[in-house]
């Protein structure tokens, strides 16, 4: 095996991590037996998603591929393990066809997010775990003067948006949404400058999108993460769901964006 891919076989489910990039998976054995059904049922679910033959929710999950790595050498032979959010896209498949297994393993991941779950399982560690409180207090992604404006959410964000909440895409009531599962990385010094340099005004709203005042660097890392809610939310029916869906995915504290950052 790779000196890269750290592995641990638990009670016979085998996971593994890319050691440089904490990246994590799991075999195809492994995952059947936390779902509880056979081993060649999760191989027919997995070549539907390679055949576009999946749930419309599940097969959003595959746009970066099914598999950690191409081949992974194990004692015995070579395996492709599946990628984390794979793991738990179909593990919340099989919750829903009423496998208790399922919802026993998810409710374990909740805690601490299907990536969490699995670096926990194979003892990886980040080399910078989380930025210091100093870094966050001298280091602000909130610029002085708005940027001019770009789409950052696309309709299909918005018409899911709409669809949880019951109401309109541009009702003031869903900049909580916003709030809670897109901006909850700000720390509280980010917060202040934001209010600063971009006051509410009386009706509640901000003269610029709070887009316009992040860096670039900071809407490139955001991107992925709105794609990540949207994906959840596709598959929510209301915004408790939604922060159920979040909880289960990445654990009860949503990923502080800002933790891992190469700060000079």
């Amino acid at each position: 095996m790779s000196d890269n891919i750290l592995r641990q076989e638990i009670d016979g489910i085998e996971y593994f991590t890319v050691a440089s990039t904490g990246e994590s998976g799991m075999s195809q054995r492994g995952l059947s037996r936390l779902c509880g059904v056979r081993l060649s049922t999760v191989q027919n679910i997995l070549e539907n998603l390679t055949e576009n033959k999946a749930p419309l929710w599940l097969q959003s999950l595959t746009q970066e591929g099914l598999y950690l790595t191409d081949k992974t050498s194990v004692k015995g032979g070579e395996i492709k393990a599946i990628k984390a959010n794979i793991c738990w896209g179909i593990l919340r498949y099989y919750e829903r066809k009423g496998k208790l297994e399922a919802t026993k393993a998810l409710d374990a991941i909740g805690a601490i997010g299907i990536n969490s779950f699995i670096q926990a399982k194979t003892g990886w560690l980040p080399e910078q775990y989380q930025s210091s409180r100093k870094q966050r207090q001298e280091v602000s992604r909130i610029l002085a003067t708005p940027q001019p404006w770009t789409r950052m959410f696309e309709s299909e964000f918005e018409e899911n948006l709409e669809r949880i909440t019951k109401l309109h895409k541009r009702h003031i009531r869903n900049g909580i949404v916003y709030w809670e599962f897109i901006y909850n990385w700000m720390t509280p010094e980010e917060k202040a400058k934001l209010d600063m340099v971009n006051p509410a005004l009386t009706n509640g709203r901000r003269r610029y999108k709070i887009h316009q005042m992040l860096s670039d660097q900071t809407k490139q890392r955001l991107t992925p993460h709105v794609t990540s809610i949207l994906i959840l939310m596709k598959s929510a029916n209301s915004v408790p769901e939604l922060r159920r869906l979040v909880q289960r995915q990445y654990g009860v504290d949503q990923p502080n964006l800002f933790d891992g950052w190469s700060i000079e």
